[in-house]
């Protein structure tokens, strides 16, 4: 019997230690606790860590490229936006010079208006001094006329009344030729 006892005992152990639970050695410091861990489960930690690294080194790369492209859209939205103000600058400078083109030329064709009656009034006065001169002229010649057939003047009044007559008709020809050059100036500023 003792010998059934005996192999029944190393069977009771036997079975408790096939289906006992694996322990680990647990170092003790004086501060923590620090798990003894197997080489094989090291290298997997170092080889997780490395990964980690690695994904972290990714990620951080990644959200640079990400912020480099965001700042890059940034810069483009800046620069549009900077071409847009330009380009709104130019069309207003562009419609203030259209304005102010145009108000010059108004202000252009107003005074040609006004050099082209100033120069047909000048024509019409010429005109009406020319009527004036020529009717004086004619009344000259005639009263000359009159008072040589009644016999009443003597040759040096003669004389002196004919020097009246040629500096009437000088003055005549004068004012003709001033009205010619009025006229052509007038003609110019028309065309």
């Amino acid at each position: 019997m003792k010998t059934k006892l005996i192999i029944l005992v190393f069977a009771f152990f036997g079975i408790q230690f096939g289906f006992a639970q694996e322990t680990v050695p647990v170092v003790k410091d004086t501060v923590i606790a620090v798990p003894v861990q197997a080489p094989v489960s090291q290298e997997m930690a170092t080889k997780e860590a490395f990964e980690a690294q690695a994904a972290a080194a990714k990620a951080l790369k990644q959200a640079e490229k990400d912020r480099k492209s965001a700042q890059r859209e940034q810069d483009k939205a800046e620069k549009s936006l900077k071409r847009a103000e330009k380009a709104k600058q130019r069309e207003q400078k562009a419609r203030e010079k259209a304005i102010k083109a145009r108000e010059k030329a108004i202000k252009q064709a107003e005074k040609e208006a006004k050099r082209i009656e100033k120069a047909d009034n000048m024509v019409e006065k010429l005109n009406d001094k020319i009527d004036k001169a020529e009717k004086q002229l004619d009344k000259m010649k005639a009263k000359l006329d009159k008072s040589i057939s009644r016999g009443k003047l003597s040759d040096v009044e003669a004389q002196k009344e004919n020097l009246k007559i040629s500096k009437q008709e000088l003055k005549v020809s004068k004012l003709e030729e001033d009205l010619r050059s009025a006229q052509q100036k007038l003609e110019k500023l028309k065309q």
